[in-house]
């Protein structure tokens, strides 16, 4: 892994640590890992194991994308749909997803044809 992504990678995990409250001794406090550790993950001395990475990820309620390459889900922007689909009967789950992957395939190819 290269020097820009380790810093890349360690300054979302500091905005989140940060954004949840956390000191890095809280932090460590609730992963099983040191105060310095964290802390040479946040100034991209130092990498995060698999196992450290979904520990942190399920500490700090945020996924791994999100602390690897930036990528976050934005559940808000979705909240009205999902609304929506929460009140109906679970009777018509399969007809939703196959409705939703329908939607799926043709975004995806309008988006190949704009390429």
């Amino acid at each position: 892994m290269d020097d820009t992504t380790k810093l890349q990678i360690g300054g979302r995990l500091r905005e989140k640590r940060e954004n949840a409250g956390y000191t890095r001794e809280r932090l460590g406090e609730l992963c099983g890992l040191s105060p310095r550790f964290i802390a040479n993950v946040e100034y991209g001395d130092s990498t995060l194991s698999v196992d450290s990475l979904m520990t942190v990820c399920r500490v700090l309620s945020c996924s791994s994308d999100y602390l690897l390459f930036g990528n976050s889900l934005n559940v808000e922007a979705w909240a009205e749909t999902s609304s929506k689909l929460s009140q109906l009967d679970i009777a018509y789950q399969p007809a939703v997803n196959k409705a939703v992957q329908g939607i799926i395939e043709t975004i995806i190819k309008a988006e190949r044809r704009r390429l």
